[in-house]
């Protein structure tokens, strides 16, 4: 498991509520400091809006949310992506001039947002001259085009300072773009229209570039030029950048996006399933050994001092919901009674002819618990425990079911189905090649109490090994959506893990990304279906980004109370 603060998750979720309230667009979402649109990641985005400097002093915060509020408010994804250049530098400048045109035409009524865009403008050009980003010729003249183009289309001028450290490059490039900054501003209002002028802009800059360049015949001497003086602005282009794995259908249909996903999923293939094994943990463990872990677990919990009735009434305010169930009739407030309309006429002071739907709460959720029992987790084993002990007793009382499921391998490189498969000859990209251990510590059906021993076996350091995870979700889901014939209760999956899927037999054989792609695919899968949530907690920073929802797990602090406390406020505050 690793650490993601409650801070910092509550910090992600309402700075991207800031962004969703000021774009109009729902699906902009804050993950693990990456933005996300359309539940995919954005792309590059000009360097003043990294949100990696939102953890940084001189960033003004407001500035770059409201930023990237105006960009996918006021910005076609798709147009922008089609007319963009190719190369470091074009595509730097074309980005960094289409965030300028989204900022400046911020609408009047935003003076506050508009404010914050400008200073943190500035601010972001102060820190890359202050450290040293003007040394080198290109990035005077990239500061120099962004800040005369900010400064035309903002009708705003930069502090004096920074004017004085441009003014000589700036007047060296103004007869090439004195004509496009004015035909820039006239046409800021129309992305395609700008979009060709920046164009221009760009080959501008590009040549003078390639002139710098001329002066110099060694080719190493360019690179190493060309790496000091631009790479001190971080910037990926998009077409060099690392895209996730795409998961989403090209279809905008439900059933077409399911359909896309089974079609990627069908793709995952395993060697033999011979030696796979599902069964109950506690079967594995000698009844002597297994009191031992119950008795450790009951110590641990005991000493952490948890107060069941508060957070029984806390998570019992998540998970009810009011269900209309009679009218009560004869009632001074709420809808004419249609029976008494005669009654209305003749005695039209008597006050008891309305009705009222009376409601009553009713909780309709199930939990599903699925633990990541690899090697690494060894360590944290007893918190683990612990947490998951506790979480489902609170469940219980609160009137909520709750299943804790497992996964790991039975053996460790591969096991028989390694073997068999080098026997065969080491056929090429054979599939998973170990023998999969799937946990039952704790069913649907079992109560608290009587469970209680089989979560204790999450003590035993032996069922931890490798781990395959995206067979594991996909079980772990359909267990949960079998489990209830009420399709419209709410069902939550939480798995807990450390990050990418380990099972070296299977890694060597397919490739590293055999199965990550796969779980990769699972997550996506288990978020496109209807009354199923799936939340990670201490996911690695690797594999955070693509859960929609996040549960915070804090190394720092080994206390009960705070993270089930973080984790009922987290539940309240889900992105819809």
């Amino acid at each position: 498991m690793q650490s993601q603060t409650h801070n910092d998750v509550e910090q992600q979720q309402q700075y991207g509520a800031i962004i969703r309230s000021l774009s109009g667009n729902v699906t902009a979402q804050i993950r693990d400091w990456q933005l996300f649109y359309r539940a995919e990641p954005y792309g590059s985005i000009a360097p003043h809006l990294h949100l990696d400097s939102l953890k940084t002093d001189w960033t003004e915060p407001r500035g770059v949310l409201d930023g990237i509020a105006m960009r996918l408010r006021y910005s076609d994804v798709k147009l922008h992506q089609s007319l963009s250049p190719e190369g470091m530098v074009e595509s730097l400048v074309f980005e960094v001039l289409e965030q300028i045109r989204v900022e400046s035409i911020c609408p009047d009524s935003y003076k506050g947002s508009k404010q914050n865009m400008q200073t943190q403008f500035v601010a972001w050009m102060q820190q890359f001259i202050a450290t040293g980003g003007v040394e080198g010729s290109i990035g005077l003249l990239l500061i120099t085009v962004f800040s005369t183009v900010w400064m035309k289309l903002n009708s705003h001028e930069i502090p004096q300072l920074l004017q004085d450290i441009v003014e000589a490059t700036r007047a060296g490039i103004a007869d090439g773009m004195g004509g496009l900054l004015v035909e820039l501003k006239r046409h800021r209002n129309k992305q395609l229209a700008y979009a060709k002028i920046s164009n221009e802009i760009v080959k501008l800059v590009a040549q003078l570039i390639d002139e710098e360049y001329r002066h110099n015949p060694s080719i190493r001497t360019k690179r190493k030029q060309h790496s000091s003086a631009f790479l001190k602005i971080e910037w990926v282009p998009p077409q060099k950048s690392n895209p996730a794995i795409s998961t989403t259908s090209p279809g905008q249909s439900l059933v077409e996006k399911n359909h896309f996903l089974k079609q990627s999923l069908g793709k995952y293939h395993v060697f033999s399933s011979a030696y796979d094994t599902e069964i109950e943990a506690k079967k594995k463990i000698r009844p002597a050994q297994l009191a031992i872990y119950q008795e450790e677990l009951n110590c641990a919990i005991a000493a952490q001092t948890i107060p069941w009735a508060k957070l029984t009434r806390l998570y019992q305010q998540i998970f009810f919901r009011s269900v209309p169930k009679k009218w009560q009739i004869t009632e001074s407030e709420g809808l004419l009674d249609r029976r008494y309309l005669i009654r209305s006429v003749t005695s039209p002071l008597q006050p008891a002819l309305n009705k009222q739907l009376s409601k009553d709460i009713e909780i309709c959720a199930k939990v599903a618990i699925l633990i990541d029992c690899s090697g690494s987790m060894k360590e944290q084993r007893t918190q683990i425990a612990c947490s998951v002990d506790a979480l489902v007793r609170i469940l219980e009382q609160a009137g909520i079911q709750t299943e804790v499921l497992g996964y790991s391998t039975n053996s460790w490189q591969g096991g028989r189905p390694f073997k068999e498969w080098r026997k065969g000859g080491q056929e090429a990209n054979p599939g998973r090649l170990n023998e999969r251990a799937h946990w039952i510590f704790k069913d649907f059906k079992t109560n608290w109490r009587r469970s209680r021993a089989g979560i204790a076996a999450l003590l035993r350091p032996e069922i931890y090994a490798e781990s395959v995870d995206g067979e594991a979700l996909l079980w772990a889901a359909e267990r949960l959506q079998k489990s209830d014939a009420n399709k419209s209760s709410n069902k939550k999956l939480i798995l807990f893990s450390d990050g990418c899927p380990m099972d070296r037999a299977t890694i060597e054989a397919n490739g590293e990304e055999f199965l990550k792609n796969h779980l990769l695919q699972a997550v996506t899968w288990c978020q496109h279906q209807p009354h199923l949530e799936l939340w990670g907690c201490g996911i690695g920073e690797e594999l955070r980004a693509h859960f929609k929802n996040r549960l915070s797990w804090d190394l720092s602090k080994d206390n009960t109370t705070e993270r089930l406390i973080h984790w009922a406020k987290e539940f309240k505050s889900k992105i819809v």
